[in-house]
């Protein structure tokens, strides 16, 4: 049965992610330097593009592959790229242009509601739903009885039938009685705009959008609002609009169903996670700022250049050094763990058989060790590796019917000295050559993500991340290894 929708959680804290919050605040310090060149403006744009094109997939409104979704963000929206990519016929590609079309502009509007300081309402809820169903007629419904119908899509109102969906298990999963939403939308909006300044977005982003799915308001188009609501409360931040992918459809829908089960912790974790991915892409647009064709822009980033050898003497980028130096302890401590449990396995097997740890510090002889490996490891994860000022590593290496090895790289983010580190790791097998000793082949991320640090978020969480981060790392090499074992 429905129960009444609830006010945010008392326990703010303890959801907040110390990663995002770090993170906002470097971005934050560097947005004026970026926002107002070509290379931001074509960010935004694309980053509108997708978000129109995913919150439609997500609906399965239309679906395609990846690629079609990146030419489309890469070469605008348009009917005939969508026929021939996505292998629509001429008349649905259009219908599908204006969906993602209306998708768009209520993206866009997001942006200039922002700038303007308007305050959230009701009628602006309603109003973002008639712009998202500009293009959309019916929609499924049931009857006071529990009859399936179809029924007129009433853009802009509240539903007027139940929308309750059936699960897989045969249960009817209850939304919000159609005589009290009005009612709940009122409590929602006016707790959302009574809440405290100071909660982190990702928090009030994920309340927000749960607690409004949970009601669904509106016969049909809930998520795609719900989604626009959690952006706008990013973009009042400072931040980017909320992008969920089709990729993250399962790991979504379960965030919102623990949701049901009052933890938006998962939810709240999701849209962090997404909302860095976006930050480290804008941090990474300096890059494209240096290489502007317009005068004034190669001004202004050879001033960015000088400001950056600067800042290099700063306490700020000398913090994150040493805390690079401190996950290369870190690192080094837990893997010679490892090669030591490695080690007394082996010796039961055969003599020969081993395992060894090595590291290099930043500014060793040997530091340039696994150029390659790193930035093929890189393009995996789509970033620029900066390895100027700063490059450790650690390798465990594992001799047993074959040689294999784990490398785990610190170094800074992106171009400049942007105090944004991350930490990589990649795992490899070495192949004698014919010129003698041995090159690495089969080179695989070892991590589902990468790790990336800053001065701006305090030792302990960045240490405890990253703890966690490492033990993911060496089971991912360790399943890998195993599977050498096989072949």
């Amino acid at each position: 049965m429905y129960t009444r929708v609830t006010d945010l959680p008392g326990a703010i804290q303890e959801l907040t992610t110390p990663e995002l919050s770090a993170l906002s605040t470097v971005w934050l310090e560097r947005k004026s330097g970026l926002e107002d060149g070509c290379a931001y403006r074509e960010f935004i744009k694309k980053l509108q593009r997708e978000w129109a094109i995913e919150t439609g997939i997500i609906e399965r409104l239309y679906h395609w592959e990846r690629g079609v979704t990146e030419v489309l963000i890469g070469q605008g929206i348009d009917s005939a790229l969508i026929a021939h990519r996505g292998g629509l016929q001429r008349d649905e590609a259009e219908h599908v242009k204006s969906l993602i079309d209306d998708q768009l502009s209520i993206v866009e509007g997001l942006f200039l509601f922002v700038k303007d300081e308007r305050p959230l309402t009701e009628h602006f809820i309603r109003d973002m739903h008639a712009q998202f169903t500009a293009h959309q007629k019916y929609t499924d419904a049931l009857t006071s009885d529990g009859r399936q119908m179809q029924a007129p899509l009433l853009r802009g109102e509240y539903k007027k039938w139940p929308n309750n969906p059936r699960r897989p298990s045969g249960d009817i999963h209850e939304y919000c009685p159609p005589e009290i939403v009005q009612e709940e939308m009122a409590r929602l909006v006016c707790w959302y705009r009574q809440a405290p300044a100071d909660i982190p977005p990702e928090v009030l982003s994920a309340w927000l959008h749960h607690r409004f799915t949970y009601i669904h308001p509106f016969q049909d188009g809930n998520g795609r609002v719900a989604r626009a609501l959690a952006s706008l409360v990013f973009l009042k931040s400072g931040l980017f609009p909320l992008v969920i992918r089709d990729a993250d459809r399962q790991q979504y829908i379960e965030a919102l169903e623990k949701a049901d089960a009052d933890d938006i912790a998962p939810l709240a974790t999701l849209f962090a996670m997404r909302q860095r991915d976006s930050i480290l892409k804008a941090i990474g647009l300096e890059q494209q700022a240096r290489q502007a064709r317009y005068a004034e822009e190669i001004i202004t980033s050879a001033v960015q250049m000088l400001r950056d050898r600067r800042d290099a003497q700063t306490g700020q980028l000398q913090e994150v050094y040493a805390i690079a130096d401190r996950l290369l302890e870190i690192t080094q401590s837990r893997l010679s763990e490892v090669e030591r449990d490695l080690n007394r396995g082996l010796a039961t097997v055969q003599d020969r058989y081993f395992a060894e740890f090595e590291y290099s510090p930043s500014g060793a002889e040997n530091d340039h060790y696994f150029y390659n490996q790193i930035i093929d490891t890189a393009k995996q994860h789509d970033y620029f590796v900066n390895l100027e000022r700063y490059r450790a590593w650690g390798r465990l290496k594992i001799c047993a019917e074959g040689t294999f090895e784990l490398v785990i790289s610190l170094h800074s983010y992106g171009h400049g000295s942007n105090g944004i580190m991350v930490a990589s790791a990649l795992t490899a097998q070495r192949i004698p050559s014919e010129e003698g000793g041995a090159e690495p082949m089969n080179i695989r991320s070892a991590m589902t993500d990468l790790f990336q640090f800053n001065y701006a978020e305090s030792r302990d969480s960045t240490e405890q991340r990253f703890n966690d981060w490492l033990e993911s790392v060496i089971a991912i090499a360790l399943v890998e290894w195993r599977r050498t074992l096989n072949t």
